[in-house]
């Protein structure tokens, strides 16, 4: 049996506890999770990376608008999004969510095998542009990875603790 001291410890601790990790579910939320699996599934992607750039980028939000004119969930420019659907045929304009998650998916594919499966590098160009990233990459062979790379890495291990059950990885 335990002291009545130690059952109000360990209700402040829990309740604590639950606080914590509802405030953490608020900050990161999954949307979208069967769009983002399917899309996974079928481009053979984590789903925990789609929905971290999502977060990133985004924060979930279908109509988010950058300064840059970037759009949607993904952050696609028009002149990329169009160029991407000559390649990845969809149905409907590339600024639905289904479609900007499927094109931003394929596009860090095509940035993968550009950057021969270098996930960082592969990041960082799809968060300034590939040519910006090679100009850089050529003027400073010691390129330090942005912190944009970073946060995508925390927040799919975030997704990850988060939403183990929810996500359907490639081969399940």
């Amino acid at each position: 049996m335990l002291s009545s001291k130690t059952e109000k410890w360990l209700f402040v601790f829990f309740s604590f506890l639950f606080v914590i990790m509802m405030i953490v579910y608020n900050l990161f939320p999954l949307e979208y999770k069967v769009e983002i699996n399917a899309v996974a599934n079928e481009m053979n992607v984590d789903p925990s990376l789609i929905a971290s750039i999502i977060k990133l980028e985004s924060d979930f939000d279908e109509l988010a608008l950058s300064h840059s004119e970037a759009f949607g969930l993904m952050q696609l420019m028009p002149d990329t999004a169009n160029w991407l659907s000559t390649y990845y045929l969809i149905q409907g304009s590339w600024r639905e969510p289904v479609n900007n998650i499927k094109l931003g998916t394929f596009y860090l594919q095509i940035l993968l095998t550009e950057f021969e499966n270098d996930l960082h590098l592969a990041l960082n160009a799809y968060h300034m542009g590939p040519n910006r990233l090679k100009t850089i990459l050529e003027e400073n062979t010691l390129f330090k990875e942005s912190n944009y790379s970073n946060r995508i890495h925390l927040y799919q291990i975030i997704y990850k603790i988060l939403y183990n059950g929810y996500f359907v990885y490639p081969g399940e």
